[in-house]
Parts: structure tokens; sequence; C-alpha cells
């Protein structure tokens, strides 16, 4: 048996009255086994009126998922 630990990550772009537009979520693997990403639009309308604010907030998120994935791999190197 092989067993995999990660940790998730997920957010929200949201309209400045909190409606949703877009979801996004990560996967980065603590086994160094890989990092899976996705971003799912909630309402296409929101998005269409709001591209410039999800893309920002979609970079954002993947600075963030980066920052982990740095994270493990110093520990890894610190560990290994």
């Amino acid at each position: 048996m092989t067993i995999n630990k990660s940790i998730s990550i997920n957010a929200t772009s949201q309209t400045a009255e909190g409606q949703p537009i877009a979801y996004f979520s990560a996967s980065v693997s603590v086994s160094g086994s890989g990092t899976s990403s996705n971003m799912t639009i909630d309402n296409q309308d929101l998005y269409e009126a709001n591209k410039l604010q999800v893309r920002k907030d979609k970079a954002d998120f993947d600075n963030a998922v980066y920052k982990v994935e740095d994270a493990q791999a110093s520990t890894a190197t610190t560990e290994g």
C-alpha cells in the first residue's frame, strides 16, 4: 500500500458584494509527487464582467500555491 499526503488549498474569487465568480483549488503533494491546480467558473456572466479581477485573484492564488510548493521543497531538502 502507498499512502500519499497532500496539502489542499482553496479560494473563491467574488464580487465586491460577495457573489462567487470562480473557485480555485490546488493539491500540493507532501511526498513529492506533484501539484494539481484547478479553476471552476461559477457564473459565466459575472466572470465576463469581472474577468480582470478573477485573473488577478488566480495569479494571487497561484503565488500562494508556489509558496507552499517551495516550503515543501525546502522541507524535503532539509530532511533528506
